[in-house]
């Protein structure tokens, strides 16, 4: 249940166009980020099993990302507005679920897309 309220509000952050650190803030990845800073490796390599994952699961996200801000675009009041966010989290958060992926797992592959050329190069080649 932690996970999903930890997903809820990192795809929260991303379905309005908060970057990834900010989605890493929220879900505990601060301690990470000092590391990084310190000079010292900041994570495992991440397997290509768990990048096609995020490869599947991002799609899905940013599918869905791109449908839900339309429709609040749309929105008439503050009340739809919630009822819209509500719902994309939702199912965002089922869309990593459904790619077998963890909430830790996501939030870190999101982040290190940012800043690592080569997990670019092999997520592209994984589309």
């Amino acid at each position: 249940m932690n996970n999903l309220k930890t997903l809820t509000a990192a795809i929260a952050f991303a379905t309005f166009g908060i970057g990834a650190p900010a989605v890493m803030a929220q879900a505990g990845g601060a301690p990470a980020q000092q590391q990084y800073e310190q000079g010292q490796p900041a994570a495992a390599p991440i397997s290509d099993d768990n990048l096609e994952k995020f490869v599947e699961a991002d799609a899905d996200v940013a599918e869905l990302r791109d449908e839900f801000s339309e429709k609040l675009s749309k929105a008439e009041d503050q009340e739809e507005a919630q009822k819209l966010q509500l719902e994309a989290q939702e199912k965002m958060v089922e869309a990593v679920q459904d790619a077998d992926l963890d909430v830790p797992t996501y939030n870190e592959i999101a982040t290190r897309m940012q800043t690592d050329p080569e997990l670019q190069q092999r997520a592209q080649s994984m589309k």
